[in-house]
Protein backbone atom coordinates (compact mmCIF):
# COMPACT_ATOMS: atom_id res chain seq x y z
CA UNK A 1 0.00 0.00 0.00
CA UNK A 2 3.00 2.20 0.63
CA UNK A 3 3.76 2.59 -2.96
CA UNK A 4 7.45 1.36 -2.60
CA UNK A 5 7.03 -1.65 -4.70
CA UNK A 6 6.77 0.50 -7.36
CA UNK A 7 9.93 3.02 -6.95
CA UNK A 8 12.04 2.74 -9.93
CA UNK A 9 14.76 5.19 -9.25
CA UNK A 10 18.50 4.83 -11.08
CA UNK A 11 21.30 7.03 -10.34
CA UNK A 12 23.62 8.21 -13.86
CA UNK A 13 26.34 6.06 -12.68
CA UNK A 14 24.13 3.70 -10.91
CA UNK A 15 25.44 3.87 -7.94
CA UNK A 16 23.66 2.29 -4.82
CA UNK A 17 21.82 5.02 -4.04
CA UNK A 18 18.86 4.78 -6.29
CA UNK A 19 16.46 2.69 -4.28
CA UNK A 20 16.62 4.73 -1.51
CA UNK A 21 17.13 8.14 -2.87
CA UNK A 22 13.78 9.89 -2.91
CA UNK A 23 11.63 11.70 -0.33
CA UNK A 24 10.33 9.30 1.65
CA UNK A 25 7.41 10.73 2.50
CA UNK A 26 5.33 10.14 -0.46
CA UNK A 27 4.89 6.33 1.28
CA UNK A 28 3.26 7.73 4.53
CA UNK A 29 -0.46 7.69 2.97
CA UNK A 30 -0.23 4.85 1.50
CA UNK A 31 1.07 3.23 5.11
CA UNK A 32 -1.92 4.60 6.68
CA UNK A 33 -4.03 3.04 4.55
CA UNK A 34 -3.50 0.02 6.33
CA UNK A 35 -5.96 1.74 8.78
CA UNK A 36 -2.79 3.59 11.76
CA UNK A 37 -1.35 6.63 12.21
CA UNK A 38 1.88 6.60 10.68
CA UNK A 39 4.38 9.21 11.23
CA UNK A 40 8.03 9.44 9.27
CA UNK A 41 10.94 11.25 10.89
CA UNK A 42 13.88 11.36 8.12
CA UNK A 43 16.79 13.70 8.81
CA UNK A 44 20.13 13.95 6.86
CA UNK A 45 23.58 13.23 8.60
CA UNK A 46 25.56 16.19 9.43
CA UNK A 47 28.22 17.64 11.72
CA UNK A 48 26.04 16.92 14.89
CA UNK A 49 26.04 13.03 14.00
CA UNK A 50 25.99 11.62 17.67
CA UNK A 51 23.34 14.14 18.26
CA UNK A 52 21.10 12.87 16.21
CA UNK A 53 21.87 9.53 16.83
CA UNK A 54 20.94 10.00 20.42
CA UNK A 55 17.92 11.65 19.70
CA UNK A 56 16.32 8.58 17.27
CA UNK A 57 17.31 6.40 20.18
CA UNK A 58 15.68 8.52 22.98
CA UNK A 59 12.44 8.67 20.80
CA UNK A 60 12.66 4.84 20.20
CA UNK A 61 12.61 4.19 23.78
CA UNK A 62 9.63 6.33 24.31
CA UNK A 63 7.77 4.48 22.17
CA UNK A 64 8.47 1.36 23.02
CA UNK A 65 7.75 2.40 26.70
CA UNK A 66 4.17 3.20 25.40
CA UNK A 67 4.27 -0.50 24.20
CA UNK A 68 4.66 0.68 20.11
CA UNK A 69 6.96 -0.88 18.00
CA UNK A 70 9.10 1.31 15.66
CA UNK A 71 10.47 0.73 12.39
CA UNK A 72 14.45 1.99 12.02
CA UNK A 73 16.66 2.71 8.59
CA UNK A 74 19.46 0.94 8.94
CA UNK A 75 18.60 -1.28 12.29
CA UNK A 76 19.89 -4.80 11.15
CA UNK A 77 22.84 -6.23 8.19
CA UNK A 78 22.76 -3.42 5.69
CA UNK A 79 20.88 -0.10 4.46
CA UNK A 80 17.23 -1.41 5.01
CA UNK A 81 14.57 -0.65 7.50
CA UNK A 82 14.23 -3.27 10.18
CA UNK A 83 11.37 -3.89 12.77
CA UNK A 84 12.31 -2.55 16.64
CA UNK A 85 11.02 -3.98 19.37
CA UNK A 86 12.59 -3.09 22.30
CA UNK A 87 15.72 -1.62 24.03
CA UNK A 88 18.67 -2.76 26.18
CA UNK A 89 21.33 -0.59 27.52
CA UNK A 90 22.57 1.84 24.72
CA UNK A 91 21.11 -0.61 21.89
CA UNK A 92 18.37 -1.66 20.34
CA UNK A 93 16.68 -4.94 20.05
CA UNK A 94 15.59 -6.18 16.31
CA UNK A 95 13.24 -8.68 15.55
CA UNK A 96 15.09 -11.47 12.88
CA UNK A 97 13.36 -14.30 11.58
CA UNK A 98 16.21 -16.27 13.53
CA UNK A 99 15.86 -14.00 16.53
CA UNK A 100 16.41 -10.79 18.38
CA UNK A 101 19.82 -8.93 17.87
CA UNK A 102 20.65 -6.10 19.19
CA UNK A 103 22.48 -3.13 17.37
CA UNK A 104 24.22 -0.15 19.65
CA UNK A 105 22.24 2.78 18.64
CA UNK A 106 24.81 4.52 17.11
CA UNK A 107 26.00 1.83 15.28
CA UNK A 108 23.29 1.97 12.54
CA UNK A 109 23.59 1.25 8.51
CA UNK A 110 22.00 4.06 7.50
CA UNK A 111 23.17 5.75 3.98
CA UNK A 112 22.99 9.59 4.68
CA UNK A 113 20.10 9.82 6.70
CA UNK A 114 18.63 8.52 10.06
CA UNK A 115 14.98 7.69 9.59
CA UNK A 116 12.34 5.79 11.60
CA UNK A 117 8.30 5.23 11.13
CA UNK A 118 6.32 5.58 14.14
CA UNK A 119 2.90 4.52 14.94
CA UNK A 120 -0.14 6.29 16.74
CA UNK A 121 -4.03 5.62 16.92
CA UNK A 122 -6.31 3.72 14.82
CA UNK A 123 -7.84 5.51 11.86
CA UNK A 124 -11.18 4.42 9.72
CA UNK A 125 -9.99 3.38 6.46
CA UNK A 126 -12.51 3.07 3.12
CA UNK A 127 -10.64 0.38 1.60
CA UNK A 128 -12.09 0.50 -1.69
CA UNK A 129 -11.14 4.25 -2.34
CA UNK A 130 -7.68 3.39 -0.42
CA UNK A 131 -6.72 0.89 -3.04
CA UNK A 132 -8.14 2.95 -6.01
CA UNK A 133 -5.43 5.71 -5.07
CA UNK A 134 -2.84 3.10 -4.35
CA UNK A 135 -3.21 1.64 -8.19
CA UNK A 136 -3.11 5.18 -8.90
CA UNK A 137 0.34 5.77 -7.04
CA UNK A 138 1.74 2.83 -8.38
CA UNK A 139 1.19 4.72 -12.32
CA UNK A 140 2.41 7.87 -11.28
CA UNK A 141 5.67 6.30 -9.40
CA UNK A 142 6.43 3.95 -12.38
CA UNK A 143 6.23 6.93 -14.41
CA UNK A 144 8.32 8.86 -12.76
CA UNK A 145 5.41 11.67 -12.18
CA UNK A 146 5.43 11.36 -8.38
CA UNK A 147 6.95 14.51 -6.68
CA UNK A 148 9.48 12.77 -4.98
CA UNK A 149 12.56 12.17 -7.22
CA UNK A 150 15.48 14.11 -7.49
CA UNK A 151 16.25 15.61 -11.14
CA UNK A 152 19.47 14.04 -11.23
CA UNK A 153 18.30 10.36 -10.94
CA UNK A 154 16.51 8.62 -13.99
CA UNK A 155 12.97 7.38 -12.14
CA UNK A 156 10.52 5.43 -13.63
CA UNK A 157 10.10 2.20 -15.75
CA UNK A 158 12.14 4.45 -18.67
CA UNK A 159 14.98 3.85 -15.92
CA UNK A 160 15.19 0.08 -16.26
CA UNK A 161 16.74 1.24 -19.79
CA UNK A 162 19.39 3.77 -18.24
CA UNK A 163 20.43 0.91 -16.82
CA UNK A 164 20.52 -1.31 -19.80
CA UNK A 165 22.65 1.21 -21.53
CA UNK A 166 24.79 1.79 -18.27
CA UNK A 167 25.78 -1.84 -18.35
CA UNK A 168 26.51 -2.18 -21.71
CA UNK A 169 28.87 0.93 -22.42
CA UNK A 170 30.59 -0.34 -18.80
CA UNK A 171 29.66 2.87 -16.91
CA UNK A 172 28.12 0.53 -14.07
CA UNK A 173 29.33 0.87 -10.58
CA UNK A 174 29.81 -2.55 -9.33
CA UNK A 175 28.24 -2.52 -5.83
CA UNK A 176 25.45 0.16 -7.21
CA UNK A 177 24.50 -2.60 -9.56
CA UNK A 178 24.52 -5.03 -7.12
CA UNK A 179 22.50 -3.41 -4.57
CA UNK A 180 19.82 -1.82 -7.15
CA UNK A 181 19.83 -5.61 -8.28
CA UNK A 182 19.09 -7.41 -4.96
CA UNK A 183 16.54 -4.44 -4.19
CA UNK A 184 14.41 -4.51 -7.64
CA UNK A 185 14.85 -8.18 -7.64
CA UNK A 186 12.51 -8.25 -4.57
CA UNK A 187 10.04 -4.92 -5.64
CA UNK A 188 8.71 -6.36 -8.81
CA UNK A 189 8.07 -9.85 -6.85
CA UNK A 190 5.78 -7.66 -4.37
CA UNK A 191 4.58 -5.61 -7.26
CA UNK A 192 3.20 -8.63 -9.49
CA UNK A 193 1.94 -9.88 -5.32
CA UNK A 194 -0.28 -6.56 -5.09
CA UNK A 195 -1.51 -7.03 -8.39
CA UNK A 196 -2.58 -10.32 -7.61
CA UNK A 197 -3.97 -9.79 -4.36
CA UNK A 198 -6.07 -6.82 -5.62
CA UNK A 199 -7.19 -8.97 -8.20
CA UNK A 200 -8.22 -11.77 -5.80
CA UNK A 201 -11.21 -8.56 -4.13
CA UNK A 202 -11.95 -6.54 -7.04
CA UNK A 203 -13.68 -8.82 -9.91
CA UNK A 204 -14.45 -5.95 -11.83
CA UNK A 205 -10.92 -5.25 -12.96
CA UNK A 206 -9.34 -8.40 -12.12
CA UNK A 207 -8.76 -9.32 -15.45
CA UNK A 208 -6.20 -5.98 -15.80
CA UNK A 209 -4.45 -6.45 -12.46
CA UNK A 210 -3.93 -10.18 -13.41
CA UNK A 211 -2.51 -8.80 -16.61
CA UNK A 212 -0.53 -6.19 -14.32
CA UNK A 213 0.89 -8.86 -12.04
CA UNK A 214 2.10 -11.11 -14.95
CA UNK A 215 3.94 -8.29 -16.33
CA UNK A 216 5.72 -7.68 -13.02
CA UNK A 217 6.40 -11.45 -12.46
CA UNK A 218 7.76 -11.58 -15.81
CA UNK A 219 9.97 -8.61 -15.11
CA UNK A 220 11.20 -10.35 -11.71
CA UNK A 221 11.98 -13.60 -13.40
CA UNK A 222 14.50 -11.28 -15.99
CA UNK A 223 16.08 -9.50 -13.10
CA UNK A 224 16.27 -13.65 -11.09
CA UNK A 225 17.84 -14.48 -14.63
CA UNK A 226 20.41 -11.46 -14.26
CA UNK A 227 20.86 -12.25 -10.56
CA UNK A 228 22.39 -15.80 -11.64
CA UNK A 229 25.18 -14.48 -13.74
CA UNK A 230 25.82 -11.36 -11.89
CA UNK A 231 29.66 -10.34 -11.15
CA UNK A 232 31.00 -10.32 -7.72
CA UNK A 233 31.20 -6.01 -6.93
CA UNK A 234 35.53 -6.93 -7.73
CA UNK A 235 34.71 -8.42 -11.05
CA UNK A 236 33.88 -7.92 -14.57
CA UNK A 237 30.44 -7.91 -16.23
CA UNK A 238 30.43 -11.84 -17.69
CA UNK A 239 27.83 -10.77 -20.11
CA UNK A 240 27.01 -7.06 -20.09
CA UNK A 241 24.84 -7.58 -23.77
CA UNK A 242 22.84 -10.42 -21.73
CA UNK A 243 21.96 -8.32 -18.82
CA UNK A 244 21.61 -5.19 -20.80
CA UNK A 245 18.80 -7.00 -23.37
CA UNK A 246 17.02 -8.51 -19.73
CA UNK A 247 17.15 -4.73 -18.65
CA UNK A 248 15.47 -3.64 -21.43
CA UNK A 249 12.86 -5.70 -21.16
CA UNK A 250 11.87 -5.27 -17.88
CA UNK A 251 11.52 -1.43 -18.90
CA UNK A 252 9.07 -2.81 -21.57
CA UNK A 253 7.30 -5.10 -19.30
CA UNK A 254 6.96 -2.99 -16.56
CA UNK A 255 5.60 -0.12 -19.48
CA UNK A 256 2.72 -2.75 -20.37
CA UNK A 257 2.02 -3.19 -16.67
CA UNK A 258 1.74 0.41 -16.17
CA UNK A 259 -0.96 0.41 -19.13
CA UNK A 260 -2.87 -2.63 -17.54
CA UNK A 261 -3.04 -0.92 -14.68
CA UNK A 262 -4.57 2.79 -16.34
CA UNK A 263 -7.07 0.22 -17.58
CA UNK A 264 -8.26 -1.32 -14.58
CA UNK A 265 -8.10 2.65 -13.09
CA UNK A 266 -10.69 3.87 -15.73
CA UNK A 267 -13.05 1.16 -14.59
CA UNK A 268 -13.53 2.16 -11.00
Amino acid sequence: MSGYAFIVNIHPELLPTGPVAFDWEVLVEGTQALGIQTELVAVELSDNEAELYQELFLRVREEIDENRCCIIWGAGDGPEFNLVCGYCDDAYVVLKSNGNRLVRYDRLKAIWRLAGVFFGEPVAVERKGAERKAILRAVKLLQGMAPCFDAEYHSGFKAFQTWAELVKAGRADNYGFIYNLMCYYELQMFAAGFCARLASRHQKIAVQLKNAAKFFQWSFENFKQIKDIAPEPDEQFPNPDQISKLLKECAELNSQAVQELERALSLV
